[in-house]
Order: C-alpha cells, then sequence, then structure tokens
C-alpha cells in the first residue's frame, strides 16, 4: 500500500492506494487546498474507487465538495458538447478522476427530524459568542460556527452524488447493496476493495450515531420555537456569565443530557473509522474520534488483543489534540509510522501529543507502549506541512515552527530510533 499525504490546510487528504492500484481518497481537506494542491494530482488518475468522508467538519468534506462541484462542471459541459451546442465555456478547472462511490454517514441520515432547525439555531448562536471576546464563550462559538458551515456543506455533498446529478454510489460496499449508514453493527463488517486491500469497519458503532441523533432531537425540541429568540437569550446569559453568575451559556455541551463526549463533539465522535489491512501491513484511520470511543471499536472487531495493538500507520485522531489522545491510548496503540494532519490551527498537533507518543516509545518503562513488537523498533512521525507553508507571522506558522523545534529535539535525542518526515510540496508518499 501508499499513503499520499496531502497539504490539506487544518484537515485531513489522504490518497490510499493498494499495490492492485485501488484507490481511496480519505476526507478532502479545505476547499482552497484542494483547489491549490490536490485536484491537479487527482486529475492524472483515471479513477477514484471511493472517496471516504470521515464526518462532516469542514476540514474533512468541503475539499470532497470542491472536487465534486468540479465533476459537475465537467458533466455539464460534455452534455452540451454531445448535443452540439455551441457557446459552451470549457471549464477551467482539470477533469477529476472517475468516482466510483462515496462513503459518508449523511447528515441528515444520521440527524432525520431537525436538520433545518439545527442549522438554524446554531447559525443565530454562534455570532453572538464569538463577539463576546470571553475566552470561554468564544470557544464554544467556533464549536457552533464550524459545525454549522459544515452542515449545508454535508447537505450539499449528498445533493450531488444523488441519482439527478451526479449518480455516485452512496454507502454501497463491494458486492453489497447500498446503506443509508455505515457502522460498527454487533459483528465485525470486512469488505475488500480490489483483490488485496480489506477494510474493516471500527466504527462508529450505533451507540455514537443513536447518542448523535439523541443529542440532536432533543437539543432542537428545546429550542426550536426559541430560534428566533437565541439572540436575547444568550445575551441575558452573557450577561449573568460576566457578572459572575455560575452557570454555562447555551452551547454544544449541555445537549439536555448528551453533552460532549470528554470535550470532544458528538460529530467526531461519530467520525467512520476502518482498519486497512494488506497482507500483513496494516493502517488505521481515525477521522476525529476520542481514544476511549476508538479503543472500544477496536476491541469490539476484535483487533486489540491481548489489551494493546502495533500497526504500520497510525493517522492520529483529530490533527493531534490533546482531547482526543491520551498516555493509555498511547500505550495500547502503537504504530511504525504517526500520521498527521494538521498546520498549527487550534494549536494542532498539540505538543503534548507529541510528547506522549514520544514518551511511549522511547520513555520510562511505566509510559511505554504495551505491544511486544514496539520495543526496541523504529518509528517516524509524518506531518501533512512544514511552518514555512503558513501564512506569514501567522499564528498557524508560529504554532507549527514550535512543533518543528520540538521534534528536532526528540530526533535528536532519540539515537536513531526516531525520525521524522516533513510534507514540503503538494504531498508526500509513504509506502506502506
Amino acid at each position: 500500500m501508499k499513503l499520499h499525504i496531502f497539504q490539506s490546510e487544518m484537515g485531513d487528504c489522504l490518497l490510499l492506494e493498494s499495490s492492485d492500484k485501488k484507490r481511496i481518497l480519505c476526507d478532502g481537506g479545505m476547499a482552497a487546498s484542494m483547489r491549490a494542491h490536490v485536484r491537479d494530482h487527482l486529475a492524472k488518475l483515471d479513477a477514484i474507487d471511493y472517496i471516504y468522508v470521515s464526518h462532516i467538519d469542514n476540514d474533512h468534506i468541503t475539499g470532497v465538495l470542491q472536487l465534486l462541484e468540479d465533476e459537475l462542471e465537467w458533466r455539464i459541459f460534455d452534455h452540451h458538447t454531445k448535443k452540439g451546442r455551441g457557446g459552451v465555456k470549457k471549464p477551467s478547472v482539470p477533469r477529476p478522476p472517475k468516482i466510483g462511490g462515496i462513503w459518508h454517514n449523511a447528515f441528515r441520515d444520521q440527524v432525520g427530524r431537525g436538520a433545518d432547525g439545527i442549522e438554524a439555531a446554531l447559525t443565530a448562536s454562534s455570532p453572538v459568542l464569538l463577539g463576546t471576546g470571553i475566552p470561554k464563550l468564544a470557544v464554544f462559538g467556533r464549536e457552533m460556527e464550524e459545525i454549522a458551515t459544515a452542515i449545508p456543506e454535508a447537505i450539499k455533498v449528498s445533493r450531488l452524488a444523488s441519482p439527478e446529478l451526479l449518480d455516485i454510489p452512496v454507502n454501497k460496499l463491494p458486492d453489497l447493496e447500498p446503506e443509508r449508514l455505515l457502522f460498527f453493527d454487533v459483528q465485525p463488517r470486512s469488505f475488500k476493495v480490489g483483490d488485496k486491500m480489506k477494510l474493516t469497519i471500527v466504527g462508529p458503532t450505533k451507540d455514537e450515531l443513536d447518542n448523535l441523533k439523541k443529542g440532536w432531537t432533543n437539543w432542537i425540541n428545546a429550542n426550536e420555537k426559541r430560534v428566533t429568540q437565541i439572540r436575547a437569550q444568550l445575551q441575558r446569559q452573557i450577561d449573568q456569565f460576566s457578572n459572575g453568575v455560575p452557570g454555562d451559556p447555551f452551547d454544544l455541551s449541555g445537549w439536555n443530557g448528551i453533552p460532549d463526549f470528554k470535550g470532544v463533539t458528538a460529530p467526531n465522535i461519530a467520525s467512520l473509522m476502518f482498519m486497512v489491512e494488506e497482507g500483513a501491513k496494516t493502517l488505521l484511520l481515525t477521522g476525529d474520534s476520542q481514544q476511549e470511543i476508538i479503543l472500544k471499536g477496536l476491541k469490539l472487531a476484535g483487533f486489540l488483543k491481548p489489551g494493546h495493538l502495533h500497526v504500520d500507520v497510525l493517522k492520529v485522531q483529530h490533527h493531534g489534540s490533546e482531547k482526543n489522545l491520551d498516555a493509555a491510548f498511547c500505550r495500547q496503540v502503537s504504530a511504525d509510522k504517526y500520521v498527521f494532519c494538521g498546520n498549527g490551527s487550534h494549536g494542532n498537533p498539540e505538543p503534548e501529543v507529541l510528547k506522549l507518543i514520544h514518551d511511549s516509545r522511547l520513555g520510562a518503562a511505566s509510559k511505554q507502549a504495551l505491544s511486544p513488537k514496539a520495543k526496541d523498533r523504529p518509528f517516524e512521525f509524518w506531518f501533512s506541512t512544514t511552518s514555512a507553508a503558513q501564512p506569514a507571522k501567522s499564528k498557524e506558522r508560529s504554532n507549527f515552527a514550535e512543533v518543528e523545534k520540538l521534534v528536532a529535539g526528540m530526533v535528536a535525542k532519540s539515537k536513531g530510533r526516531m525520525k521524522a518526515r516533513y510534507n514540503k510540496g503538494a504531498f508526500v508518499a509513504l509506502a506502506i
């Protein structure tokens, strides 16, 4: 197998290729990075067998949306050309490869009733929170804003893939009928893409999808009659908060008994995750899920025996956020190569996460990975970008420069056990 790691701004964009040339685009990063770094490379390919969208966040789905919009533009041009209609301008964007299918748990399929109300409520709420200047409220506001803007993008992906437009099969696994949602259900679900590459769903489970739906449903049921009053309601709570009155404002972590899972939003918890195998080689794709959810899925799917797992490549969850990875996870799941997709935005990859993984391989015995395969074995950190690729004087550049400095020190002290690789171009290819 081979994994192409693209420049994808704050998001994930990976192209997985099997030894028999089957390809899966794993998330699409941001639309701007798709335009600048990814689509020219993809245009050189004859086909992508599947596009896998782990979840609806903008930094995973907007690049996919851009690719589908490019395809629609070319379909329209081809249609008019076939009909002999002159005067139709040829698209200025490269023609995308043929797309065989999409794996994507669509927002409306996950949530059902209330999708429009959720979008409206989030959109009304986030500007007020962002404008307060209160750090705690601003964090809530950013969460709301990111999900609010991702929802219509996710809906557009579903519409573009529909039979009426691009007619790209959604959630049709090889040799099986299409499904509304993909998740781990009671027994491990494995399938092959081509003759060489085997994938097994390790998450989400039905519990995560049910909690996501229940949380949104409870939230919108409690607030659908008050969407137009949210601004006033928030302002009252903000005033109380500013005056030292206890209690959290109206936010994503108060879903009427369905809170964020230990600081990680429910859409991230519902990330679609796969174990990929080709012969003895393994790759774990984690989306933006949280460590306990990932471990649960691995255990249910039979990969966490006896209590630990070593893979060739781990796509580190949620860009290396400290909310999504802890010391226990690092001990139980180790890898030869750790892939970090993130450009310093939101502080990711966070130095604390880098240290936890480093210590699980080179630290004290009490911190080291449990798998015998990891003992004294060399390992590598692979990064999707560099500080030099970020805008001058930006927070992203300074954050990522700290990452580079920290990692350089780790490598220097590792006595050859640790290496670091950075993507200095449009992509870097990792052989598995």
